[in-house]
């Protein structure tokens, strides 16, 4: 049976990516983000949870991290009293779930069996301390609320001795305040954008990056031109070169000039390429999750476009909209900004700033499958070459491919 899900990263008061929010698609109820209870079928030996879940395909999404994963709470009855539990599963409770006796008891029993509990808020309300026993997370949600009602929640909890996840972090300013309250894991989009002091602007004037960059966004540049200007930086000419081998690795021969690589590569790729490069350069300085972030929508773009089946200048330009679909983050700029300093293409401007076009519905689609929100997805699909059941299907090729950067040479 397949299973189709996103995975969001959940970080440690360091900054480190420590384990991931895994939410399901339902399509009979799309705001039910549960695992589906089919998962748990298998009742062969042995028991172990995390064997399970890797049988069913689940495991790829944790790239060896713990999973928070939302149960329902008769699925959850279902498995605390069969398989044993598992250190990489933390579950948590379904937001839906009502705070009763028959709740109560059955996270009594998960703690008995060792099960690792999230609780949301609800948990810390007057008259639902005693759940507090028995959970070894709450999540606090800090979407509009205030410093002192977040200070209040998070003194709760830690008074009854439980750990506490705050999501729905927006700004370097709010994690910097969450943190200094000794609050253990935080979730959030603040951490895939660039601290404001950190502003990377001034980098694309720095050597040649700015001059290479502008020059293969525009069509049919010339080869010749852009030899000269990588000729005039060699730092940037060894990372360009160097980025290309480390993506042949295992294949037959090696780059040695910016020559052999544009006759090698081509326009396109070049293009793919020196895009690719800006995009590292401009978050040398930041955790690696926002170049990620970057080429996983890049490349999630692109898989849409090919299967919707669109021409080669568009797959190319939907894998550049993804890439740039973060600009404001990586530069610390607004959008409109980011876009007239770089000279990007017109139609991937249209697609970033909201203009429409078919670009942007394959951003839109991206970015609705990678915050979980499938009413909006259902929306983008309908009536589209590319089926709501099709989205999943590609992220999981996304995912794997992401660990090798082959796909860029295909």
């Amino acid at each position: 049976m397949e299973f189709s899900a996103v995975r969001q990263p959940i970080y440690n008061a360091r900054k480190v990516k420590v384990a991931y929010q895994v939410s399901f698609i339902n399509r009979e109820q799309l705001s039910n983000k549960c695992i589906p209870a089919a998962v748990f079928q298998d009742r062969s030996d042995p028991r172990n949870l995390s064997e399970l879940l890797e049988r069913a395909g689940i495991g790829s999404y944790s790239d060896n991290k713990t999973m928070v994963i939302s149960f329902e709470r008769e699925t959850l009855r279902g498995i605390i009293d069969y398989f044993f539990s598992s250190r990489n599963v933390v579950m948590e409770l379904s937001p839906n779930e009502v705070f009763d006796a028959e709740l109560l008891k059955l996270i009594r029993t998960a703690r008995k069996s060792q099960y690792h509990i999230v609780l949301n808020e609800k948990a810390l309300l007057s008259g639902n301390e005693k759940f507090l026993n028995y959970a070894s997370h709450i999540k606090v949600n800090a979407a509009g609320k205030s410093q002192e009602i977040i200070q209040l929640l998070v003194n709760k909890a830690q008074r009854h001795g439980v750990r506490i996840i705050i999501e729905n972090i927006a700004s370097d300013e709010e994690f910097n305040q969450y943190r200094t309250l000794s609050v253990d894991f935080f979730k959030g989009s603040v951490f895939s954008k660039q601290d404001l002091l950190e502003v990377r602007a001034n980098k694309l004037q720095e050597g040649s990056l700015l001059n290479v960059f502008q020059h293969v966004m525009t069509e049919d540049y010339c080869y010749r031109e852009l030899t000269d200007i990588l000729a005039s930086d060699s730092k940037l000419t060894h990372k360009l070169i160097s980025l290309l081998n480390s993506v042949m690795y295992g294949r037959e021969g090696n780059i040695y000039s910016i020559k052999q690589a544009i006759c090698f590569i081509g326009e396109n790729k070049m293009r793919k390429f020196i895009s690719l490069l800006t995009a590292q350069e401009l978050t040398d300085t930041r955790p690696e999750d926002i170049y990620n972030k970057a080429t996983s929508r890049a490349r999630f773009c692109e898989l849409l476009a090919i299967k919707m089946g669109r021409r080669r200048a568009v797959v190319d330009r939907a894998f550049l909209s993804g890439l740039f679909s973060n600009l404001p983050d990586i530069l610390g700029l607004d959008m409109e900004e980011a876009l007239d300093m770089l000279k990007i293409h017109d139609d991937i401007k249209m697609a970033l700033t909201g203009s429409g076009g078919e670009l942007q519905q394959l951003v839109d689609m991206v970015i609705a499958y990678e915050s979980a929100d499938w009413e909006k997805l259902a929306k983008l699909t309908e009536g589209s070459s590319v089926s709501f059941d099709l989205v999943p299907r590609l992220y999981r090729q996304m995912l794997r491919e992401m660990k090798s950067d082959a796909y860029l040479l295909n």
